[in-house]
C-alpha cells in the first residue's frame, strides 16, 4: 500500500477545497438570476392574492401584477399603487417582523381611505405547522379584512391581534383574534404590523 506524505495530503485536500468552493459559487452565481425571478413571481402571487386576485398562476403573475399596480414609495419605503379585483384602488404596504422561530412577512392593501384594511397575506420561513403557520391560511387572514388602523379620532391604533377576552378596551375594528396556540406568533404579527404601518 502506497502511502503519502503529509505535505501531500495537505495539497491534495487544499486543492479539492479550492475546485469544491469555485463549482459551488459558479453554481450559485449562474442560478442567482433564476431565484431572483422566482422570489419577484413569488411577491407578485402574493401581492395579488392581498389585492383579491385569489391564487394566480406562476406563469401570469408578473404580467398580472404589472398591469394592475404600480411601483410608489410610503414614508420612504417600497409601496405599490393597486387596482384590487373588486375595481377599486389600493395601496400595498410591505410588513416584516419575527415570528417564533424566524422571519415573518407579508403584504397588506388599504383602501383608498388610508385607514382600513381591504386584504392581507402573510407568510414565513420556520414556523411551527399546524400552530404558528397558521398565519399563512384564509381563516386568519381573512379576519383583517375591513379593519381599521385607525381610532374613531384617527389616532393610528394598528389592527392588534389579540388573544380573546383581553385588552377589551381595543374596539372591534381595531382588532383580530389571536391564533390559539401561536401566543409567540400572535404577538409578532401585532408587533410587526404596528411597527410597519406607523412609519412616518
Amino acid at each position: 500500500m502506497k502511502e503519502f506524505s503529509n505535505r501531500y495530503i495537505f495539497l491534495y485536500i487544499t486543492l479539492l477545497v479550492v475546485v469544491t468552493a469555485v463549482l459551488l459559487t459558479g453554481v450559485h452565481i449562474g442560478l442567482k438570476p433564476r431565484q431572483e425571478a422566482n422570489q419577484q413571481i413569488e411577491k407578485a402571487q402574493q401581492i395579488l392574492r392581498a389585492a383579491g386576485y385569489g391564487d394566480v398562476e406562476k406563469t401570469v403573475a408578473a404580467e398580472k401584477f404589472s398591469s394592475v399596480a404600480t411601483r410608489t414609495e410610503r414614508n420612504g419605503h417600497e409601496a405599490y399603487t393597486i387596482q384590487c379585483a373588486d375595481g377599486t384602488e389600493g395601496t400595498v404596504i410591505r410588513v416584516n417582523g419575527k415570528g417564533l422561530w424566524g422571519p415573518i412577512w407579508g403584504y397588506v392593501v388599504l383602501a383608498d381611505d388610508q385607514a382600513t384594511i381591504k386584504g392581507i397575506v402573510f407568510s414565513h420561513k420556520s414556523e411551527t405547522p399546524g400552530l404558528g403557520d397558521k398565519i399563512t391560511q384564509d381563516k386568519f387572514t381573512s379576519s383583517f379584512i375591513g379593519k381599521k388602523i385607525v381610532d374613531k379620532n384617527g389616532n393610528f391604533v394598528s389592527v392588534r391581534v389579540l388573544q380573546k377576552g383581553k385588552e377589551n378596551n381595543i374596539a372591534e375594528e381595531n382588532r383580530v383574534d389571536a391564533i390559539s396556540g401561536a401566543t409567540l406568533t400572535s404577538k409578532g404579527v401585532d408587533a410587526m404590523l404596528r411597527n410597519c404601518l406607523n412609519e412616518k
